[in-house]
């Protein structure tokens, strides 16, 4: 009696141990859980993070360029917070500084010049005396009219001298006035400031390179930014200003945000059209540059089926049944970014496969992990 006892029992544990190994043999599919929601529908599209100002900061003079340092004597990099006004960057130019010190030389020996007046300026004072001595010798009888006459006319061509002279060191008072406002203003362009509160998005020197006039040297943008994006042509048409939309950006990949449509761009290009978001409560730590996807809600309804819409094959499903795989043909409504409402060919609660189609067939054994997205 005892063998067949033992024989039956090796033949259960070898069943068992063959259901064990078939079952942990078996590819796991994860699955969602038909439920009943709130279903939108709503127009995709991509987004991009952008600064509200970007301005690219050029040289304006010709020089070697110097990076400015921080506080702890580096050298600036981007990324830094700046303040408007900061000097970034000096562009040396010795003979600029040259050719400053000669014409404030210039300058000054102009000004020295118009401080003394014109040459002929003490000719003509002595002249008016000597008119004055002679007109009142004339009064006398004790000049004649003639040397009167030679005096005034001797005086008449000095003061045309002088006014002369005096245009002549006004003009080149002016000249040196406005050279040297010039180099003037070409020396402070020297100083490369921050033209905005922001930050310093990208450097393209580095502390000694040769630059020419109006040469890149920096990126700089605000701290505040807007939601670019893209949305194909056939889903333009719906779209207005003040439209909601849900936003995930890839920096921060479980998390929702809700964005406000501000702009819709009516030029398309490439079947796609550009629009514009603004968040609602922009995440911390954003930053230009990040991307991600959007809906805009068109509208919504209460109470539908819901699947994750990574589940839907255009007009399919998988759906495990009794531990296998099958194929269903489902008719879909509305639908956003997360959820496809279902019409037709699902129950609430039926198991969907969410992820990695590909790797199953009708038919095949799976286990399940539910997912609740």
């Amino acid at each position: 009696m005892k063998k067949p006892i033992v024989v039956l029992g090796v033949i259960v544990a070898a069943g068992l141990g063959w259901f064990g190994y078939e079952w942990l043999a078996r590819p796991v599919a994860e699955v969602f859980a038909v439920q009943r929601g709130t279903a939108t529908s709503a127009v995709y599209g991509t987004v991009k993070v952008q600064p509200t100002v970007k301005m690219l900061v050029r040289s304006r003079n010709v020089g070697a360029v110097r990076l400015s340092r921080m506080s702890t004597g580096a050298e600036i990099v981007a990324g830094m917070e700046i303040r408007e006004g900061w000097t970034l960057a000096r562009i040396e130019s010795p003979e600029l500084d040259r050719e400053l010190i000669k014409v404030e030389a210039d300058l000054k020996a102009a000004e020295q010049r118009c401080q003394l007046g014109p040459p002929s300026q003490q000719l003509l004072k002595t002249a008016e005396a000597m008119l004055a001595r002679l007109e009142k010798l004339a009064e006398l009888r004790n000049a004649p009219a003639s040397e009167v006459e030679k005096a005034r006319n001797e005086v008449q061509a000095l003061r045309e001298r002088v006014k002369t002279e005096q245009v002549e060191i006004e003009r080149l008072m002016t000249t040196a006035r406005e050279a040297a406002g010039a180099l003037r203003d070409r020396k402070a362009r020297c100083d490369v400031k921050a033209p905005m509160d922001g930050v310093l998005a990208a450097i393209t020197v580095v502390s000694g390179d040769l630059v020419v006039e109006g040469a890149p040297l920096f990126v700089c943008c605000t701290k505040t930014c807007f939601l670019e994006g893209f949305v194909n042509e056939e889903d333009v048409g719906g779209l207005k200003k003040e439209m909601k939309a849900v936003v995930r950006l890839y920096s921060y990949p479980n998390k929702d945000f809700t964005a406000t449509l501000t702009d819709i761009i009516p030029a398309g290009e490439n079947q796609r059209y550009m629009i514009r978001l603004s968040f609602d409560a922009p995440p911390d730590n954003l930053m230009a540059g990040m991307t991600g996807e959007t809906n805009i809600i068109l509208g919504k309804r209460e109470g539908a089926l819901l699947i994750p819409s990574r589940a839907l094959m255009v007009d399919r499903v998988f759906v495990v049944e009794g531990g296998t795989i099958t194929l269903r043909v489902v008719k879909a409504g509305l639908r956003s970014l997360e959820r496809t409402e279902i019409f037709s060919g699902l129950k609430e609660g039926e198991p969907v496969v969410v992820s990695d189609h590909d790797a199953f067939r009708v038919g095949q054994w799976v286990r399940t992990i539910a997912v609740n997205r």
